[in-house]
């Protein structure tokens, strides 16, 4: 550890009788300096997108992504330009719930060894995880639970906080049961099968920012040889592929004729309005409002 980056300890940070915190925040212009804790640190993504520096590289995180910072790992937590971000941070000390999971010794327990001997922990490799929009939900609702129990502090919050907190954790441990046990492909097609996972990530969450980065995170795959394989595969590069999606998605809304042009930009996935007109002219050659008026359902 350098001596410029700070280091935080939970004797400073948490409370002693009950070494817990959880907190939300939300920034555009939030940047945290490369930073060591001696406790484990959740970050899990609730809107918009930012970067997470961990261990010498750079991330690109949204919606659906958690990070489990183990003891004596340096990251930092940044805005990306100007765009808005919220995350939900929880700290906590391994001891809290190691009882919990000594069931799941070989994925889980690991993360919660703290050892000033050796503390790039094994673990550390699967710090990042996506869920997908089915358990979305389901997370943030057992973040907001743990929120009010820490916030509100009525009688037994402690054992209701330490009872969700593993709840979480065995929902991540079955994310990477369930990613081992993905049957292997035929030799001719184990190329093709993580661009497959990705264009299945991209149709379940086009609505989100979706990076380049962040497919070749789900391929396993180094971003430029993920970029070059892509487009192999499917003939177009991964941006084009993920506004087509989101174009053919609009074309769907538009023809239910249902929701403005201004609701159906912002729900596939545009920021600016400009922007989802001018890219569905390029690709439909006629404006929303145009194909609006010959194809809608009320026209």
């Amino acid at each position: 550890m350098g001596p410029d980056k700070p280091y935080y300890q939970s004797k400073d940070q948490l409370n002693k009788a009950f070494p817990f915190k959880i907190m939300r925040y939300s920034s555009s212009e939030m940047k945290q300096p490369m930073h060591i804790h001696d406790y484990i640190q959740i970050v899990y993504v609730l809107h918009g997108v930012c970067n997470h520096q961990l261990r010498g590289k750079s991330l690109t995180a949204s919606r659906g992504d958690i990070f489990i910072i183990a003891p004596h790992i340096e990251h930092s937590l940044s805005a990306i330009e100007d765009k808005a971000f919220e995350v939900v941070i929880v700290d906590f000390i391994p001891l809290l719930i190691q009882e919990q999971l000594k069931p799941f010794s070989d994925t889980l327990y690991p993360l919660l060894q703290h050892s000033d001997e050796d503390p790039l922990i094994p673990f550390i490799h699967h710090s990042w995880l996506h869920f997908g929009k089915n358990k979305q939900v389901f997370v943030e609702q057992l973040l907001q639970d743990i929120q009010d129990e820490f916030e509100h502090r009525e009688v037994g919050f402690e054992p209701s906080i330490l009872l969700n907190l593993a709840k979480l954790f065995i929902l991540v441990d079955r994310e990477y049961r369930k990613a081992k046990r993905k049957p292997a492909k035929q030799p001719a097609l184990a190329d093709q099968q993580p661009i497959d996972e990705v264009k299945r990530y991209i149709y379940d969450n086009f609505s989100q920012d979706i990076p380049l980065e962040h497919g070749a995170f789900i391929a396993n795959m180094a971003p430029a040889y993920f970029s070059h394989l892509f487009k192999k595969e499917t003939g177009q590069t991964f941006v084009d592929f993920v506004t087509e999606v989101r174009i053919e998605r609009a074309m769907e809304l538009i023809r239910r004729d249902t929701h403005t042009i201004t609701q159906i930009g912002f729900q596939v996935g545009f920021h600016h309005l400009s922007h989802f007109i001018r890219t569905f002219k390029k690709r439909c050659g006629i404006t929303p409002t145009e194909y609006k008026k010959t194809f809608g359902k009320n026209r």
